[in-house]
């Protein structure tokens, strides 16, 4: 079950006929709802009545494919927004991509991308062109947010008092410099950069994933989109469904191992897969040879390959990340970051029968 909200507590009636009504300031969609009386009446009858009024729940999805951008056009060509609620879900299998951005022409930007699998808010109500006056604010907040699940992300801002939610974590702060209206120009974009002709700064990717539910200031934007209101015209097909992922994480707990059955009389191994560890040390796949065998292992955060062929002298290769072999092709890139998938392909390594 995903809530939106914490856990609250609710007041409930002190006689047997007067009814209490509580209305929810966000929506909850759940298949079961817990409910946990903390006490009863002072008159020491427990008894409990509960009615849900519920509506019906419509999911506007878009998918994301990397590519198309949603933009929506403001209705004046410059705004001066003093206040703002964005609401979204996003789900995803990509550690970085912009979810919203919009900028106007006196500096100010708003900016919210996922940057190596954390949640990056970025505004800026303003700067002076001397310097005195710095303006630009950056809050994350998360991690490993590229896990395939939805989460829901809340941006309030009221002047400079910004809210900002994911999930179930809700960061409280203020904006740099002492403007408080937002300038923004033309448009807010949804899924990545607009196209101006200029380089993208930073090496921006666009978001590549589903985003459900997006909400900017009281306008539905995913209806929007359905109903052709906004510029959807970047997407090369525009999906109002979530298109699954085929592949599929497997955890290893540092004892637990995949074991699949070898193909016998081939001389060749193909392997790819990525990993990704706060480890520096491990193995990551072995396999046993006709007369030898092929370790790929993790040492001081590099990966490493041996081969070993038992019957020929001199037969044993090893290689490290980012060194170049003769003859074997392979993928491994420079020292892993923290936790952030890495791809391994070895292709085409055959072995004399």
């Amino acid at each position: 079950m995903f809530l939106p909200l914490y856990l609250q507590t609710f007041t409930g009636n002190s006689n047997t006929e007067s009814v209490v009504r509580h209305n929810l300031q966000h929506t909850i969609v759940a298949r079961f709802l817990c409910f946990i009386p903390l006490d009863w009446s002072e008159e020491g009858r427990i008894g409990l009545r509960i009615e849900i009024y519920g509506c019906s729940y419509w999911a506007d999805v878009i998918n994301f494919d990397g590519q198309g951008v949603i933009s929506y056009r403001f209705k004046m060509k410059k705004m001066k927004i003093l206040k703002d609620v964005i609401a979204l879900k996003f789900k995803t299998g990509e550690s970085d991509g912009v979810i919203l951005h919009g900028e106007g022409q006196e500096g100010d930007y708003i900016t919210l991308e996922l940057r190596r699998g954390r949640l990056l808010l970025q505004i800026n109500l303003g700067s002076n062109q001397y310097g005195s006056i710095l303006g630009h604010t950056s809050v994350s907040s998360g991690s490993l947010l590229d896990d395939h699940h939805w989460h829901w992300v809340v941006i309030e801002r009221y002047r400079r008092n910004v809210n900002f939610t994911l999930d179930q974590n809700t960061q409280h702060f203020r904006t740099n410099g002492e403007f408080d209206h937002l300038d923004l120009d033309y448009e807010l974009s949804f899924g990545g950069m607009p196209y101006s002709g200029k380089p993208i700064s930073g090496d921006r990717r666009n978001f590549k994933g589903c985003m459900e539910s997006i909400n900017y200031n009281g306008e539905n934007i995913t209806d929007l989109a359905r109903r052709k209101k906004v510029d959807t015209s970047s997407f090369r097909n525009l999906t109002f469904s979530c298109v699954e992922s085929h592949t599929f994480p497997v955890s290893f707990n540092g004892t637990s191992f995949l074991q699949l059955p070898g193909r016998r009389e081939h001389n060749m191994v193909s392997v790819s897969f990525q990993f990704r560890t706060w480890n520096s040390n491990g193995l990551l796949l072995f396999s046993a040879l006709a007369d030898g065998m092929l370790e790929l292992t993790l040492k001081d955060g590099k990966v490493a390959a041996h081969i070993s062929i038992t019957q020929q002298k001199n037969s044993r290769v090893d290689m490290m990340s980012g060194t170049d072999v003769p003859l074997l092709q392979h993928s491994f890139g420079l020292r892993h970051h923290a936790f952030m998938w890495k791809s391994v392909a070895y292709y085409n390594i055959i072995f004399p029968i």
